[in-house]
C-alpha cells in the first residue's frame, strides 16, 4: 500500500446553488489526487514515455460533511494494486474542522494509444507494494 496527501482550496466556481461543494467536483479533487501522486512518485514520466495513460474505470463517494467556499482541503490517499487493477481510497478532509466531507473509492487500470487495456508495469508495481514512500503535497 502507498499513501499520497494532496491540499487544495475550494474555489467559487465549484459550488453549487446551496453554496455546498457541487457533487461532480468532489470526483474532480480524486481525479486531481491521483495525478498529483503519479507526479510526486516520480514515475508519470515513466508511463508516458510506455504509451500508458491511467483511466479511471470506477469511482463511488460517501458525502458526510459539506465544503464551502475558501475551505482548506486535505485528501489522504492510499493505492493497491490488485489482478491489475490500482484500487485508490481518497479522504478528503476540511482542514478547518477537521472533519472527513467525503470519501471516494475506486479502481483505475492503464490503457494505451490504442485504449487497450495493459498490465501495470513493474516499476510502479514495486513502488506500490513497498510501504515507505509517503507523497505530501
Amino acid at each position: 500500500m502507498n499513501k499520497s496527501t494532496f491540499r487544495l482550496t475550494v474555489r467559487g466556481c465549484e459550488l453549487d446553488s446551496f453554496g455546498h461543494v457541487n457533487n461532480a467536483v468532489y470526483l474532480q479533487y480524486a481525479e486531481t489526487a491521483v495525478w498529483n501522486f503519479f507526479r510526486n512518485s516520480q514515475l508519470l514520466d515513466m508511463l508516458f514515455e510506455r504509451g500508458l495513460f491511467p483511466v479511471i474505470l470506477e469511482s463511488t463517494q460517501r458525502y458526510i460533511h459539506e465544503l464551502k467556499i475558501f475551505d482548506e482541503v486535505r485528501i489522504e490517499s492510499e493505492f493497491r494494486t490488485s489482478g491489475g487493477i490500482i484500487n485508490y481510497k481518497h479522504k478528503i478532509f476540511n482542514e478547518g474542522t477537521g472533519k472527513i466531507s467525503c470519501k471516494v473509492t475506486g479502481k483505475l487500470a492503464f490503457v494505451d494509444h490504442d485504449r487497450v487495456i495493459c498490465s501495470v508495469p513493474d516499476e510502479l508495481m514495486e513502488y506500490l507494494e513497498s510501504d515507505n514512500n509517503d507523497n505530501k503535497n
